[in-house]
């Protein structure tokens, strides 16, 4: 038996994503999903990033398939989309959270 966390089937309803960034040009893009936890301690939400695979049409097949590997050009779109989840992931309270935990920031100083 397990000490850590448990994950419920929160994803069994098919909830969207809290938050999407992108698609961007061949299908890459991230989503942030906000999942429900069992601790010790209780329920508690976490948040989880999932990078989108390229997504490229197979003439063979005549259909859009997913590709196990990302170009080179497809990089700075996964980079402008990692950034923009961690900023989110950083400046957005869970939902119900208790924010006690983060010290205030001070004068013009960045919360990290």
């Amino acid at each position: 038996m397990s000490s850590g966390p448990s994950r419920t089937a929160s994803r069994a309803t098919k909830s969207p994503p809290e938050k999407k960034i992108g698609p961007f040009a061949n299908g890459v893009g991230v989503s942030i999903w906000l999942n429900k936890i069992e601790t010790e301690q209780g329920s508690r939400q976490v948040r989880s990033i999932a990078v989108n695979p390229r997504r490229y049409f197979d003439r063979e097949s005549n259909e859009w398939k997913d590709a196990a590997s990302y170009n080179p050009s497809d990089l700075p779109a996964l980079i402008f989309a990692l950034t923009k989840a961690q900023e989110y992931c950083y400046e957005t309270p869970l939902p119900g959270g208790d924010d006690s935990e983060t010290p205030p920031a001070q004068d013009g100083e960045e919360r990290f």
